[in-house]
């Protein structure tokens, strides 16, 4: 009896599920590399968009002084889809309220909104910033929250 060299069907069919098993792993861990860069990018830009605000409520509350700062803000809500030259400018801040559409600001591949809310009190103004982003139709937010004392305070 002539033995046979070749391959059987079966075998073939075992070695390509085999190959499909492997090249199925390999793309799903390429996709989720490459979900987790573009999330870690858009939270990176929230976090500088509301590292901004901050930077500049703090520059504020020095060159004003705190009384003075604390009522050039208030206590309210403004949509900073800019950053507005100084807080008591006329007009004195941007538009008052969350974010309507069309102020946003567009990096990294995606919109944001920056809002940030002032707290004021005669000791302290608090600054909080939420900057929003939608990431397959899931909202995404990075918060950051900074609070002012008046200098006489030993805080």
């Amino acid at each position: 009896m002539k033995k046979l060299n070749g391959s059987t069907i079966i075998e073939l069919l075992i070695s390509l599920m085999i190959v499909g098993l492997v090249v199925t792993a390999v793309a799903s861990a390429s996709t989720y590399s490459i979900k987790n860069t573009g999330e870690a990018r858009f939270r990176q830009t929230a976090a500088t968009l509301a590292q901004e605000a901050i930077e500049k409520s703090r520059n504020e509350k020095a060159r004003l002084g705190f009384a003075s700062f604390g009522s050039a803000v208030g206590s309210r809500t403004y949509c900073f889809d800019t950053i507005p030259a100084s807080f008591d400018a006329t007009p004195p801040m941007p538009s008052q309220g969350t974010c309507g559409t069309g102020e946003t600001i567009s990096l990294a591949g995606s919109e944001f909104t920056r809002e940030v809310a002032f707290t004021t009190t005669p000791t302290i103004v608090t600054v909080e910033v939420n900057v929003s982003w939608s990431d397959s139709g899931n909202i995404r937010n990075v918060q950051l929250i900074q609070e002012f004392y008046q200098a006489s305070q030993n805080y």
